[in-house]
């Protein structure tokens, strides 16, 4: 996968992150991913359409997702998992996305996302067949992470 297809997610990411909820993650060393994978607590799907087609799974752990919820509605620690948590998180998500989608315009490749699909659970399962899936972690302070992992395939048409 070409760097200049990873790049615009690393930048939004971090970017949107540091924007709506004042945390500063780091990124840390990309990798690939074996597929089917498994994941745990809160994921948030959404689909990739127009120059290139695939998707990106941004991966929570619940204390992560209250912590930045915390700091999107600007108020004490939230401690569980509800349905406006979820919902930050999701509009977190495809905010990070939205701006991906803006960069990738910059360099002339249009492209589309789909509304956020949210997951929450243990030992979720995700197989994405026929595709590389590329992880970008994004390291905060206390030692929580998200993961990005990112699968696409070049429109040929």
């Amino acid at each position: 996968m070409k760097a200049e297809y990873i790049n615009p997610f690393i930048s939004a990411s971090a970017e949107m992150i540091d924007q709506v909820t004042g945390l500063k993650p780091k990124m840390g060393k990309i990798y690939v991913k074996d597929v089917p994978y498994r994941s745990e607590g809160l994921l948030v799907l959404i689909g990739i359409t127009g120059g290139f087609h695939g998707s990106v799974v941004m991966s929570f752990s619940k204390e992560i997702c209250c912590k930045i919820a915390s700091a999107m509605m600007e108020c004490s620690l939230i401690t569980e998992l509800d349905e406006m948590a979820k919902s930050a998180i999701g509009e977190l998500c495809n905010m990070i996305l939205g701006y991906t989608a803006t960069l990738f315009s910059r360099e002339k490749i249009v492209v589309d996302i789909t509304p956020p699909t949210i997951l929450t659970g243990d030992n979720i399962q995700l197989s994405m067949p026929n595709t590389v899936v590329v992880c970008i972690p994004l390291l905060f302070e206390d030692d929580s992470q998200i993961e990005i992992s990112v699968s696409f395939v070049e429109d040929i048409s």
